[in-house]
C-alpha cells in the first residue's frame, strides 16, 4: 500500500534566500511538478545544430566523422548567411499544428541554431527529436540552397553524419544533450548518461544551480528506473530537496560555514548540524568515552549526508579551483 509523504521543507536559492516555505515533499516529484516535466521534456527534445561546423565540413568534404574525407563532393553554401531563412524552414518542418510547442531560434550570429521538436513528433521513442530534427535540416538546406537531386546525397551525409552505418551518428550536425538509446546502459538511464560538461555549460559553470540542475535530471531518471515506488520514493525526494533544491538552507549553511576549512571540518559540520535538529541522537555511551549515535529516520539522516558530501566537494573543489578531487571526497565522506 502507498505512503503518504507527510514531510514538508522550506527551499533556499543558491545564496541562502528564502524562496518558498512549507513545500509538501510530495510537490517535488517530477510526477507532480511541472516545472521539473518542463525541464526533462526539454531535455529530450532540444538540439544544437552546428551550423558553422557543417558549413565548413561541406566545404572541405570532410563528412561522416573524424578522418572521413569524400574529395570532389565539396560544396559552397553558405549556410551561416542563410541561417534565418534555414531556421524558419526548420521551423515549418517540424511544426504539427499551429501554436504547438516547436521552437526554433538562431543564436551566436548564425553559426548555431536551437531547435525544440514538438512533443507531438515523439510517440514512443525519446530519439524521435534527433531523426526528426536532422531530417528538417536536411530538407531545410537542400530548399533554401537549391540543392539538385544529384548532391542531396551529400548534404545529408553532412547532417546525418555515419548515420546509420554508426547508430552514434559520428559526425552529425545536430547535437542532443541525451544520448542514443544504444548507448544507455539500461532501461531508465536516458537522464543520467548527460556529460557533465553539458551541465556545466547549461548553467554557466555556476557550482549549486549546475548541482540542482544534476539532482533534477538523476531523480527522474530514478523514477524512470524504478527506484522511486512505494517505500523508496519519500528517501528520493528528500535527498532531491537538500542536496538539490538547498532545502532549510542545509547546503548553503554547510558551505558557508566552512568556506575557510577542509573536507572534514564540513563532516563534522553535518553531524554537529544533525545534532542539533534531531537528526541523529546519542544512543549509547561507551566506558572509553565513546558516543554511539542513532537515528530513527534514516531517509532524512541520508538526506543530511547527501548534503554535507556536495558541500564538502564544493569546498575541497573551489580551494584547489579544480574537480580532480570529487572521487576521493566522496571515497572520504
Amino acid at each position: 500500500m502507498a505512503r503518504k509523504i507527510e514531510d514538508k521543507v522550506d527551499l533556499y536559492d543558491e545564496r541562502g534566500n528564502l524562496l518558498v516555505k512549507d513545500v509538501p515533499l510530495e510537490a517535488l516529484s517530477p510526477l507532480r511538478n511541472p516545472a521539473i516535466k518542463k525541464i526533462v521534456s526539454l531535455v529530450v527534445r532540444a538540439g544544437a545544430i552546428d551550423l558553422a561546423g557543417m558549413d565548413a565540413r561541406l566545404k572541405t568534404g570532410k563528412l561522416g566523422g573524424k578522418g572521413m574525407m569524400i574529395r570532389g563532393r565539396e560544396m559552397d553554401l553558405d549556410l551561416v548567411g542563410k541561417a534565418n531563412e534555414i531556421a524558419k524552414e526548420v521551423e515549418d518542418l517540424l511544426r504539427v499544428e499551429e501554436g504547438d510547442d516547436t521552437e526554433v531560434k538562431v543564436i551566436a550570429g548564425g553559426k548555431r541554431i536551437l531547435a525544440v521538436c514538438p512533443t507531438a513528433r515523439i510517440l514512443t521513442d525519446y530519439s524521435a527529436a534527433f531523426t526528426a530534427i536532422m531530417a528538417a535540416l536536411t530538407q531545410a538546406v537542400i530548399d533554401v540552397c537549391n540543392v539538385d537531386m544529384w548532391k542531396v546525397d551529400t548534404i545529408k551525409a553532412a547532417v546525418w553524419g555515419m548515420y546509420p552505418q554508426d547508430p552514434d551518428a559520428a559526425g552529425a550536425a545536430v547535437k542532443m544533450l541525451v544520448d542514443v538509446p544504444i548507448r544507455n546502459e539500461g532501461m531508465g538511464y536516458v537522464l543520467r548518461n548527460i556529460p557533465v560538461n553539458h551541465i556545466a555549460a547549461t548553467v554557466r559553470k555556476r557550482a549549486i544551480p549546475g548541482a540542482c540542475l544534476s539532482m533534477t535530471l538523476e531523480e527522474a531518471a530514478c523514477y524512470e528506473m524504478g527506484d522511486a515506488i512505494g517505500p523508496f520514493e519519500r528517501g528520493h525526494l528528500l535527498d532531491f530537496a537538500y542536496e538539490g533544491l538547498n532545502a532549510n538552507n542545509l547546503l548553503y549553511t554547510l558551505i558557508k560555514e566552512n568556506a575557510n576549512g577542509t573536507l572534514a571540518d564540513v563532516v563534522y559540520s553535518t553531524v554537529e548540524k544533525a545534532k542539533a535538529d534531531g537528526v541523529i541522537k546519542e544512543k549509547k555511551k561507551m566506558p572509553s568515552g565513546f558516543v554511539v549515535y542513532g537515528t530513527d529516520d534514516l531517509q532524512l539522516w541520508n538526506a543530511y549526508t547527501c548534503a554535507g558530501l556536495l558541500a564538502a566537494v564544493c569546498v575541497n573543489c573551489a580551494a584547489m579551483r579544480a574537480g580532480q578531487a570529487v572521487p576521493s571526497n566522496i571515497m572520504y565522506f
